[in-house]
């Protein structure tokens, strides 16, 4: 063990300048340096055990007084297993068992075991992103802006709001001597379009490039989107993190109360709908936490706010849910509320489960298999527009989070799977028992349910706002809508 350099501690960590997203990776180390841990920017080009890591890069060394929260941030957490008695339950933890938010945040770095020395000055107060720029801005019909970046979000809501014209290419562009593939946004030039994009590129540290091309035909244009964010009275805490992400990324939207999506006529007032771990009750198909009915006697609350009250329900509910992704909508499902594809019979079954000796299937108990909140790595598809951007590889936040086994038909009703897991030994950080039942099964798919799209995300891929490393998911799920009806139409060759 000793010499085993798995199990050595770095002297150091670093952040390539050079990364898909260097701009989560600020960050995320302006995370570090709330808690005051010591870091380090480049000043020039260095190499390091052999590799070579460019300006800017940023550097955090493990020789310093905050160190215990720096390796918290950066390794991954060991929670052991702990049981009641032996052949008896795990025994659950108060939280999470796994955290690290580099994993979380999906930030490049590289642990350096050996003592290194780099041309480095240190970063005081907070880091700032490396200014943007917007080149060749003379004559140009529009600028393209990589799908790599979270914040690009910001860009396309921005202009959107300005009433430009913002695409979604779907065929690769090359334009001031670099190549954009499919996935890349173009966004037209119009009046107060350079001024606007300069102020990104120095507020934020995106880079535009302008093109003399149009988009290309097959391009999709994209508009601004009216989101319904579900939420209950006394508040839901997934739903008021996911309120503030949409605040911080600049997206329109409006807090809805389930009275609200009972009234129905959905789609003349809204284009996705969100619905969040604990909005919709639970399936048939077992693994899924408990949902909680009840709720206040209404003549004890103050009439402002009864409108507030209620629960979504199977019977009421999901039929105008149904009526709103035939019309065309989008649905957004996170952890437990992907029971909607049960409730919609679609051809989905709980993949955590075991054949009994009398053939029938039932859960797995919690003897053979338990993950409290941990970080899981999936398999991410690169054939659906909604994965635009992303690694082939994703870590997830996953709380006994719902899996998935698609039915045999499941490609003829228009159901596929975004990512899943294709490893026996997916943790990452945290504990994850009986993790080889994971083996194969889907964490995420989406279903075209008549013209709209339905996505069921099973992981807390917006968990607590902070997991930068699955915003894009749902970040595509709001925007992506395919003009020939139904999201889901294969896009090869995304990254």
């Amino acid at each position: 063990i000793l010499r085993d350099p798995t199990h050595r501690d770095a002297r150091g960590y670093i952040l390539p300048s050079d990364q898909a997203d260097f701009l989560t990776a600020v960050k995320f180390i302006n995370a570090l340096r709330k808690a005051n841990v010591a870091v380090e920017r480049a000043t020039r080009s260095f190499t390091v055990a052999g590799k070579t890591y460019p300006e800017g890069s940023l550097v955090v060394m493990g020789a310093q007084a905050f160190r215990p929260y720096l390796l918290d941030m950066f390794e991954p957490q060991d929670h052991p297993n702990d049981f009641a008695y032996p052949g008896g339950p795990p025994k659950r933890p108060y939280d999470n068992a796994g955290w690290t938010l580099a994993f979380q945040m999906g930030v490049e770095f590289d642990r350096i075991l050996d003592g290194f020395e780099c041309p480095c000055t240190p970063i005081e107060g907070y880091a700032t992103p490396p200014a943007g720029q917007v080149a060749s801005a003379q004559g140009a019909a529009g600028f393209l802006l990589g799908h790599e970046t979270n914040d690009a979000f910001i860009a396309v809501n921005r202009a959107l709001k300005a009433g430009g014209d913002v695409y979604w290419l779907r065929t690769p562009i090359t334009a001031g001597g670099k190549s954009f593939g499919a996935g890349t946004f173009y966004i037209g030039a119009k009046s107060g379009t350079v001024a606007m994009l300069q102020k990104l590129a120095s507020e934020k540290g995106l880079n535009f490039t302008g093109t003399t091309a149009r988009p290309a035909a097959d391009a999709v244009k994209l508009a601004p989107r009216r989101i319904a964010l579900w939420d209950r009275y006394g508040g839901s805490m997934p739903s008021g993190h996911t309120r503030w992400l949409l605040e911080q990324f600049e997206f329109p939207f409006e807090v809805v109360y389930p009275a609200g999506f009972d009234a129905g006529n959905l789609a003349s007032k809204y284009d996705v709908l969100v619905f969040v771990d604990g909005a919709i009750p639970s399936g048939e198909g077992g693994g899924f936490r408990g949902f909680g009915g009840g709720g206040p006697d209404a003549s004890e609350i103050p009439a402002e706010f009864r409108n507030r009250l209620g629960n979504v329900t199977v019977e009421k509910t999901v039929p105008k849910l149904k009526e709103f992704l035939e019309a065309g909508g989008t649905i957004v499902t996170i952890g437990g509320s992907t029971a909607l594809g049960y409730h919609l019979g679609l051809p989905i079954s709980n993949h955590m489960v075991e054949r009994t000796a009398a053939g029938e299937e039932e859960p797995l108990p919690s003897e053979k298999y338990y993950v409290p909140g941990s970080i899981l790595q999936v398999h991410v598809s690169d054939h659906l527009p909604v994965t635009a951007g992303m690694p082939h590889d994703v870590d997830v936040m996953f709380d006994e989070s719902p899996v998935f086994t698609l039915g045999p038909d499941a490609a003829n009703h228009g159901v596929r799977p975004i990512a899943w897991f294709n490893s026996a030994t997916p943790l990452r950080s945290g504990w994850a028992w009986g993790q080889g039942y994971l083996e194969g099964g889907v964490t995420m798919a989406q279903a075209d349910v008549g013209k709209g799209t339905l996505y069921l995300f099973g992981p807390e891929i917006l968990f607590r706002a902070t997991p930068a490393g699955t915003f894009k998911l749902f970040f595509n799920s709001i925007y992506w809508d395919n003009p020939a009806g139904g999201g889901g139409t294969a896009m090869h060759n995304m990254r």
